[in-house]
């Protein structure tokens, strides 16, 4: 990862902690190594994560990563208060965004939040510039495939969740989303 790389990963991290209840337990659904857990130091009761490209397993004290895709290779039972999915949703096909929204809402404890972060559609053409000039990594641009941010409600809607708030930031180039679980 590059300098702006991390920048714009820490932006989507502060972002969202904003939202995280304190004692929450999460899962972090694409959580590349834990920042999002380190972030949250001792407002984090326990968090999982799983990323497809994690380099290695790690279990602490307060957060255990997996390597691997959700749902498929998720293997653990425990209920959470808080999903994340950080930068993720615009890399996974529209077909299979039901079928995570579906198990979120199996994972999540009543009244659970699910916390999105996904980037605006003009955000694309930066990034490509970006990584023209060797100023980020690319942060898989390739599996972009034009994903629209406002087909989330509709998605996750139909899972049994409610939109609480969306906002953009980062100028503009970057959408929170905040969803409850209703039933």
């Amino acid at each position: 990862m590059t300098f702006l790389d991390k920048y714009l990963q820490q932006k989507r991290i502060k972002m969202a902690a904003k939202y995280i209840p304190s004692g929450s337990t999460v899962l972090d659904i694409g959580c590349h190594q834990g920042e999002l857990f380190r972030a949250l130091g001792k407002k984090l009761h326990y968090g999982w994560g799983i990323d497809p490209l994690l380099q290695q397993e790690v279990s602490t004290g307060n957060f255990s990563l997996v390597k691997g895709f959700f749902p498929d290779d998720w293997r653990t039972a425990a209920k959470v208060n808080c999903i994340c999915m950080l930068a993720v949703l615009e890399h996974i096909p529209l077909l299979l965004q039901q079928q995570i929204a579906v198990t979120c809402a199996q994972l999540l404890t009543q009244d659970g939040l699910i916390i999105i972060t996904v980037p605006s559609p003009k955000t694309d053409t930066l990034l490509a510039i970006l990584k023209r000039l060797r100023l980020i990594k690319g942060m898989s641009l390739e599996e972009h495939y034009g994903f629209d941010p406002n087909s989330i409600p509709a998605v996750f809607g139909q899972a049994g969740f409610t939109l609480l708030a969306h906002r953009k930031f980062q100028l503009g180039f970057n959408n929170v989303y905040l969803l409850k679980k209703t039933f």
